[in-house]
């Protein structure tokens, strides 16, 4: 590879957004550089991804001041390798709040990424007694639409710790078409900021082996994260970027049945649709009692999770009888508050409406659970958590409909240009938008 070339695109980041746009610019034999925060990684498995990936460089989970946990994943393929496979489509009512049209982008995305809905044969006992329990009480789960090849799943439950059998859609296989399609990747690397010249992106400044490199490009994409954009653009200019984050905060929930559990099941097989429109929660069957989730079962300081303490708090979870475990989850919309500080500090607490909706959503989880079976005496309530940041450079304040910045020639397209959270997966919705724009490039630069 050579720095000293002049690519027509440089991608920062290799997501859902980045990805997408490479892939989308090299069938069209675009120079195209990719650049990646961290390593290729293929491990599977608990304690690898949450050691590896999980935490930050001082072995740290990933919270805010106001104590909400935040998952990210900086390796080639961004938050697809430990997403759990969720492709949903975002409702027409969002995307009109938006002001977008996406009809065409997400059935492509759908068609790329092949999307079908869970098979009843891999839905699992503690998932079918949850979906019989919600119909108890007048409430249809109905299948999720999955990034997975089930002929290739084995219902393992693991997809947030890596896809062990290649099932799952991850957005390597766009990274792989976009190389062999000439594009140069480089990894390992941070970019730290966007060169300028008379009002225009004319490259970027990085980090790659402890030494500052800059390479230059005609048109620069970011799609870092909405956690590490905002922070590229504010080392650009744009001071305002990451000044508000949502989160799409969701409340896990579960209990001891006497017969059955959710243990090794594939999560989120289902899903509640009733609450989506009228109250902005999204509920659907949810396991992972391990390590951060249930507030009962460590004592180390979840900001301390070295590899001993790490094997410790696994040994713990370990007694628990997870064969009888079932558990509910409910994300929710959440306020856009807070902001991302160029130091990598999260700020960002519950608003009073936020913690409304989230009792809500415990009690719909808890009413769900004990009419599938939980004992009511069992029921444990856990900790805030988020997988989808997003909201930091929003569509109509930091970037245009074309998503484009104040910055000639600078784009971002990750969930960052969210203009309000979607509260439900944001995958589908990420790449749909990624083409979208991939479009305008091909077409205006």
């Amino acid at each position: 590879m050579n720095l000293k070339q002049i690519y027509d695109y440089i991608i920062v980041g290799t997501g859902p957004g980045g990805a997408t746009v490479a892939k989308e610019l090299s069938e069209k034999k675009k120079k195209i550089l990719i650049i990646e925060y961290g390593p290729r990684f293929t491990e599977t498995g608990e304690l690898k991804v949450v050691q590896k990936v999980f935490l930050d460089p001082e072995k740290k989970l990933i919270k805010s001041d106001g104590g909400i946990f935040i998952g990210r994943a900086r390796i080639l393929g961004g938050s697809s390798y430990v997403a759990m496979g969720n492709a949903v489509t975002p409702p027409e009512r969002i995307l009109k709040e938006w002001g977008v049209n996406l009809s065409e982008e997400l059935k492509s995305a759908k068609e790329d990424m092949r999307v079908e809905l869970m098979p009843s044969h891999l839905i699992g006992e503690g998932t079918q007694r949850i979906i019989e329990g919600a119909k108890s009480l007048g409430w249809e789960m109905k299948p999720t639409p999955k990034c997975v090849d089930f002929s290739k799943c084995v219902g393992c439950g693991i997809c947030m710790y890596g896809c062990p059998t290649n099932a799952k859609w991850t957005t390597l296989e766009y990274i792989d078409i976009s190389t062999n399609n000439g594009a140069d990747l480089l990894l390992n690397t941070e970019v730290t900021k966007v060169l300028q010249e008379n009002g225009r992106a004319i490259g970027v400044r990085a980090i790659k082996d402890k030494s500052v490199i800059e390479i230059y490009g005609k048109n620069i994409i970011l799609s870092a994260g909405a956690l590490e954009t905002p922070r590229i653009l504010q080392n650009s200019g744009i001071k305002k970027a990451g000044k508000g984050i949502g989160l799409d905060v969701f409340q896990s929930t579960y209990g001891y049945t006497k017969d059955v559990g959710m243990k090794n099941e594939p999560i989120l097989a289902v899903y509640l649709d009733k609450f989506i429109e009228d109250k902005e929660l999204f509920p659907a069957p949810y396991m992972y009692p391990t390590l951060t989730l249930v507030r009962d079962l460590f004592k180390y300081k979840p900001d301390n999770y070295s590899m001993l303490n790490q094997l410790k708090s696994l040994v713990k979870v370990r007694k628990i009888k997870a064969k009888r475990l079932i558990g509910m989850m409910t994300k929710i919309r959440d306020e856009i508050t807070g902001e991302v500080r160029n130091d990598g500090s999260i700020i960002k607490s519950l608003t009073k409406n936020d913690q409304e909706k989230l009792d809500e959503a415990y009690e719909i989880n808890k009413k769900i659970l004990i009419a599938s079976g939980a004992k009511p005496e069992t029921i444990t309530r856990g900790v805030y958590e988020s997988g989808h940041p997003c909201c930091t450079a929003p569509m109509g304040e930091m970037v245009d409909k074309n998503q484009e910045t104040e910055i000639a020639n600078l784009f971002v397209s990750d969930a960052s240009i969210f203009p309000s959270p979607l509260g439900m997966p944001p995958i589908l919705t990420i790449v749909a938008l990624s083409k979208k724009l991939s479009k305008y490039l091909l077409t205006n630069t």
